[in-house]
């Protein structure tokens, strides 16, 4: 820790148990749950489509009839792109924290794709 880190912990008062000092230290595993999240809807919105579901986001419903599976890829990395660069553009105090805002929508997406395909499977 350098002297300005050390001086902005006793200042600011940051401890290991604030709720941003334990995301800080679990950042990693944020990164591979917005990661598998992001997996699981493509997987899942994939076969919901091969099913017979309708994709409900205007914008993914255009880019999947124009390019496919393969601009479904495309559209979520660009965003989990955009995330990557906007976790180095917050400050570092809230890094932690843009993984799982990455995240949240995809697991929202994931339960709602499962709730679907099992609705007509």
């Amino acid at each position: 820790m350098s002297s300005i880190e050390l001086a902005a912990y006793v200042r600011h008062g940051w401890n290991d148990r604030s709720p941003l000092s334990v995301a800080a230290r679990h950042e990693r595993a944020f990164w591979g749950l917005a990661a598998t999240a992001m997996l699981l809807d493509v997987a899942l919105t994939h076969y919901g489509l091969r099913l017979g579901l309708v994709e409900m986001n205007p914008i993914a419903s255009q880019v999947i009839a124009q390019y496919g599976l393969p601009g479904m890829v495309g559209m979520k990395s660009f965003g989990f792109g955009v995330a990557l660069f906007g976790r180095q553009v917050v400050h570092r105090r809230y890094a932690a924290l843009v993984p799982l805002a990455l995240a949240l929508p995809w697991l929202v997406a994931v339960c709602i794709n499962v709730v679907m395909i099992a609705s007509i499977v």
